[in-house]
């Protein structure tokens, strides 16, 4: 989906959309209120079940899933269900130290660099902010 550069001043992160799965409520509504703070627009799932419900594709900007707290296959089988069904999805897996956050697929997690580019810029501060 492609969105214009934000205007000056307007933080860049404001509007995006960002389908949160994490089973831990503490932690779900810990980050879904700090990506609130800097314009994100949150929908969070504490199940694949409920963000299958909630997903759809093409409207969401990032899907941020804490791949820590769900059972492997069940977080590939979902990962691929949703690359299948669109394959230009953006996903970021919260993983833990010392990474913390990829944009791979955990079993292939690699430090990346996020140095580059507009989406680089976005994943930085989704790290910042989750």
């Amino acid at each position: 989906m492609y969105r214009p550069p934000p205007l000056r001043g307007q933080p860049i992160l404001d509007g995006r959309k960002v389908l949160l799965i994490d089973a831990n409520q503490p932690t779900r509504d810990v980050r879904i209120r700090v990506l609130q703070s800097h314009g994100v627009e949150v929908r969070a799932a504490d199940s694949f079940s409920g963000a299958r419900f909630l997903w759809r594709p093409n409207v969401y900007d990032l899907i941020l899933l804490d791949v820590r707290r769900h059972l492997p296959g069940e977080a590939l089988e979902f990962y691929e269900q949703i690359k299948t069904g669109s394959p230009k999805e953006h996903f970021a897996f919260l993983v833990g130290p010392p990474v913390y956050l990829s944009r791979t697929w955990p079993g292939e997690v690699i430090e990346v660099d996020v140095s580059l580019g507009q989406w680089g810029a976005t994943v930085r501060r989704f790290l910042a902010a989750a």
